[in-house]
């Protein structure tokens, strides 16, 4: 099993400097996807994150890597992605901890559009076999890989991505992702799947 195996080249700088200004906000959203299930642990295996853009720079920050497991996260469990080059498949962070092992897929999800500025990735497997059956944008290369970042960008090339801010990824299990111009935008888009899913059960 590789699930949570960071796939990608990393050069990461241990810093206990890096200021998150958005941190209360974005942790009072994870606390609601930990308690929904949406984000935890399986198998001895941490799943789901979430990430948000930093404003004053061309990163982001991101939750470190095998955080799924903690039921609330200090500061220092993020970490800021401030470079990724998907040519050489490389992330470049700070901070504490390494970033998760899905941050070149958020990274290409924020090159997408400059009003991104948040995304949200959660495990849930009734909401992955919904939104396939419901025929919802979808990726089908496995997590993390340069295959997965491609098909993010091309599923987005000609397409608004405000008004399809949601995508299931078949070739990881349970896998699903939203995304918005704020956090609040991408947690009622999952919230809006949950919803439709839950009418229908």
């Amino acid at each position: 099993m590789d699930e949570g195996v960071v796939k990608y080249a990393i050069e990461h700088s241990q810093s206990h400097c890096v200021k998150f200004s958005d941190y209360a906000a974005t942790e009072q959203v994870r606390a609601h996807l930990t308690a929904l299930g949406l984000i935890g642990e399986k198998k001895g295996i941490g799943y789901g994150n979430l990430s948000v853009r930093d404003t004053a720079s061309s990163g982001f920050f991101i939750t470190a890597t095998q955080t799924g497991a903690l039921p609330s996260l200090q500061e220092a469990h993020y970490s800021y992605v401030h470079h990724y080059d998907f040519t050489t498949f490389t992330v470049y962070s700070k901070g504490v901890y390494r970033p998760s092992s899905e941050a070149l897929s958020h990274a290409m999800i924020y090159t997408i559009d400059p009003e991104i500025s948040a995304v949200i990735h959660v495990h849930s497997l009734p909401l992955w076999h919904y939104m396939q059956t419901q025929h919802y944008l979808a990726t089908t290369a496995p997590y993390g890989t340069k295959k997965m970042v491609t098909e993010i960008a091309a599923l987005y090339n000609n397409r608004n991505p405000f008004a399809h801010n949601a995508f299931v990824m078949k070739g990881h299990r349970e896998g699903i992702m939203t995304f918005g111009r704020d956090l609040s935008e991408a947690q009622l888009r999952l919230y809006a799947i949950l919803k439709c899913y839950l009418l229908q059960a």
